[in-house]
């Protein structure tokens, strides 16, 4: 890697691994986990997601910008933060120009059917002095020639980075390396190159060093990662891990903070909630379903595998990426036959 230029590790714990614990992250656990992630060599944190109904102070997810400030009154000047929201959220709430209390990133979350509108809505973070991170959730839906019109619309607003995101975790290397090199022929030079993967079917962290094996590498590329993998559902690539992974490479990370961290703030929430490699998550992967309608389904009865199995594929196509819970409902009943 000394020929190259290192990647950039992107922790996301305290927003991904949110969608575990309903983002209750207090101030004080938020501040420990950044506080053990730069100690570690991690120098770009994402802080939280924006949302309506956060409860500020408890909470990595906020109603304004003026929520964040608590944590980054503690912000290390060779560290970068962000902040996610998506294109659903993007308009309920005021947006601060750029400062010391505010993030530096902004990683708008989009699917296929939203990205022109997506795209669109860039110039405004970018006019108010924001870094501005575009996230192509379930990038698998992309035909190769929707992605290239995509990108080509990419160039032309210059944002600081787009992410390909195995939002369903469907992807394997052959499809993450088909992706990326179509992404790379596209993509103009000077706008950063980053993924995003999840375990539903234990390949998030071959995904990632499948995206890192670029020789010789000379654009700036990010990978997201987590503690522990914490995340929605199977969860996310291991922050230490990838940290190992990088450190073989070349690169000068140190798991031991991180490590503290885990035990001491993200332990007991494993112990109650629980995230990782399992059967339904599985199986949401293999239908090529958005996880939410696993969850959806576990906790309302759909608890044998094989009718699991049965619900997720009855799913219409065009709904597989965000839960809509009337449909839903109307297949636990109809097809599942649970009253």
């Amino acid at each position: 890697m000394s020929d190259n230029m290192e990647p950039i590790l992107l922790d996301c714990t305290l927003r991904d691994g949110g969608y575990v614990n309903n983002w209750e992250f207090n101030t004080d656990t938020a501040k420990a986990v950044m506080e053990g992630l730069y100690n570690s060599g991690v120098r770009c944190i994402e802080i939280g997601i924006m949302g309506m109904d956060a409860k500020a102070g408890t909470q990595t997810k906020f109603n304004n910008f003026q929520e964040m400030e608590p944590l980054l009154g503690y912000r290390r000047k060779d560290c970068s933060y962000a902040v996610m929201t998506t294109t659903k959220n993007a308009d309920s709430f005021e947006l601060p120009y750029r400062s010391e209390k505010t993030p530096d990133i902004i990683r708008l979350a989009y699917f296929q059917k939203d990205w022109k509108e997506a795209l669109e809505s860039i110039k405004v973070y970018q006019e108010k002095g924001y870094s501005v991170f575009l996230q192509a959730m379930a990038t698998f839906m992309y035909s190769m020639g929707e992605m290239d019109e995509m990108i080509r619309a990419v160039n032309v607003l210059k944002p600081s980075a787009f992410y390909m995101v195995d939002s369903f975790s469907t992807m394997y290397p052959g499809d993450v390396r088909r992706m990326r090199d179509n992404v790379l022929k596209c993509l103009s030079h000077d706008i950063a190159f980053g993924f995003h993967a999840h375990n539903n079917i234990q390949m998030a962290f071959a995904n990632v060093m499948e995206f890192l094996d670029i020789e010789p590498c000379d654009r700036q590329l990010f990978v997201d990662s987590s503690i522990f993998g914490m995340g929605r559902g199977a969860g996310n690539v291991p922050t230490e891990l990838l940290m190992e992974y990088l450190n073989h490479q070349g690169c000068q990370f140190n798991t031991a903070p991180i490590l503290s961290v885990y035990q001491k703030y993200l332990e007991p929430i494993y112990h109650q909630y629980g995230w990782g490699y399992s059967l339904p998550y599985y199986l949401t992967a293999v239908h090529k379903t958005n996880s939410a309608y696993g969850w959806y389904y576990l906790n309302h009865g759909v608890d044998k595998l094989t009718k699991l199995d049965a619900a997720l594929g009855m799913v219409p196509e065009q709904i597989r990426y965000t839960l809509k819970k009337d449909v839903a409902e109307r297949i636990i009943k109809e097809v599942v036959g649970l009253e």
